[in-house]
């Protein structure tokens, strides 16, 4: 009533004042009004309201920022069954979870589920494409995280459709969700648009970029073949040999494994005396015999550089003349196959992961091995998985990437140099149809030296 008689005067007073002094009047009314009771304001302006008789109507409403739709939940008691567990996977159904169930006032508990400090997995697991090759990386990752048990650190899986159109805004949603790290960029697009995003977080591509300018805290790992090239030119540059031929097929990955062992190896001083190019197909056996018979006439080749997949290196590998040395890449051995399947690439010197051919190594016998039948390729990226979790472990412990120690990984020995994980991988010989550690042979009986 007074509110009522106070506005009626109000309205009086307008009729004899000039414009300029109403206007003045109604601005000192409007700062004083909200030092006027609160109930006599809602009592006048809200003529009719729906109230919840459990809400106390002089409570403080929330910033708009901060209210979430969360499901009433009534007689809801604390619970700590509710809340996220370190060994536990922080998926987004997790978080979910979390928030239907809150174990804390609805409000509070659904921004902690949200909010909770995590190492953010982005990948690939809806793409038709891609899909697969996520899959693997994430089951080896999940494996690693598993054996660190109540000590992991809390992860969240952010999969998505098409990594290279998403991943950045993943990556955004990741830091706004409390992510403390991200890994992903499987793709080498992926990989430059994580570099886009990098800069705050600590930061692990499982590709290696293009870009050149990479962000403070960005780091990279790849299981490129065209570093394992190059690294198989410096084992046998490492061996003795100087004089190469390059015995390749076709298609363009072979090809691409060719041009990284030739500049690497032409690099370090060595030299390329032939180059022989086949198909693969068994019917052309004859044509690659009459084409290597020659090249050993007119070349001086100590060495001889297989790029190949497996099936067309166990198809040219008895046509190599007796006595030649034969390195490979791992894309030409199937580390797994049996002693018959391998007994055609007998002799023949390559590099490998510890995953497959080092069975008493400490990492190796640490964690599982993948629970469905993979693909070799498949069980590499499995592997790397499992080293993606240990070196962002070591990543977030460290205070400066400096002080990050080399890691003795499934994957091989990775060693940070600048923003890339190098891995030093395992020197491996074919012997009698399995893979052995390989061992320098003796010069007087001819047998590998223990």
């Amino acid at each position: 009533m007074r509110l009522n008689r106070f506005l009626k005067s109000v309205l009086s007073l307008t009729s004899i004042l000039t414009p300029r002094a109403t206007a003045t009047l109604f601005t000192s009314i409007l700062m004083f009004l909200p030092l006027l009771p609160t109930t006599a304001v809602a009592a006048q302006d809200k003529p009719t309201a729906t109230t919840n008789p459990n809400t106390n109507p002089n409570a403080a409403t929330p910033p708009a920022s901060t209210l979430i739709n969360v499901p009433d939940q009534p007689n809801s008691k604390p619970s700590e069954e509710n809340a996220p567990k370190k060994s536990e996977p922080l998926t987004e159904k997790s978080a979910k979870d979390t928030a239907e169930k809150p174990a804390v006032p609805a409000l509070a508990s659904a921004n902690a589920a949200t909010s909770a400090a995590h190492i953010a997995l982005i990948l690939p697991l809806n793409s038709k494409a891609f899909g697969n090759v996520a899959e693997a990386i994430k089951q080896g990752f999940i494996a690693a995280a598993t054996v660190d048990g109540k000590d992991a650190t809390p992860y969240r899986i952010y999969p998505r459709d098409d990594e290279a159109a998403s991943i950045g805004a993943q990556y955004r949603k990741a830091v706004q969700e409390g992510a403390i790290a991200v890994i992903g960029g499987v793709t080498r697009d992926g990989a430059n648009l994580m570099v886009k995003e990098a800069g705050y977080l600590p930061t692990l591509a499982l590709n290696a970029p293009t870009e050149i300018d990479l962000p403070d805290r960005f780091f990279y790992i790849s299981l490129s073949l065209d570093a394992e090239a190059r690294n198989v030119a410096r084992e046998a540059a490492l061996s003795g040999f100087r004089s190469a031929a390059v015995l390749s097929t076709n298609n363009a990955l072979a090809k691409r494994i060719q041009d990284s062992f030739e500049k690497e190896w032409i690099r370090l001083g060595g030299a390329i005396v032939d180059r022989v190019s086949f198909t693969g197909d068994l019917a052309e056996s004859g044509k690659l015999q009459k084409a290597l018979d020659k090249a050993k006439e007119k070349s001086l080749a100590d060495v001889i550089f297989i790029a190949a997949d497996v099936k067309a290196a166990r198809m040219a590998r008895p046509f190599i003349p007796v006595g030649m040395h034969v390195f490979a890449t791992s894309h030409t051995l199937d580390a797994r196959a049996g002693t018959v399947e391998n007994l055609d690439l007998d002799s023949v010197r390559f590099l490998e992961m510890p995953w497959f051919v080092e069975k008493d190594h400490p990492a190796v016998m640490a964690y599982a091995k993948p629970s469905i039948s993979l693909s070799i390729d498949s069980e590499r990226l499995y592997a790397l998985g499992i080293d993606a979790w240990r070196l962002m472990q070591m990543i977030l412990k460290a205070n400066q990437p400096k002080n990050i120690a080399p890691l003795d990984g499934v994957t091989g020995k990775l060693t940070l140099d600048g923003a890339q994980f190098v891995r030093t991988l395992t020197a491996v010989e074919m012997r009698d149809g399995m893979p052995q550690l390989f061992k320098p042979t003796d010069s007087v009986t001819g047998k590998p030296s223990e």
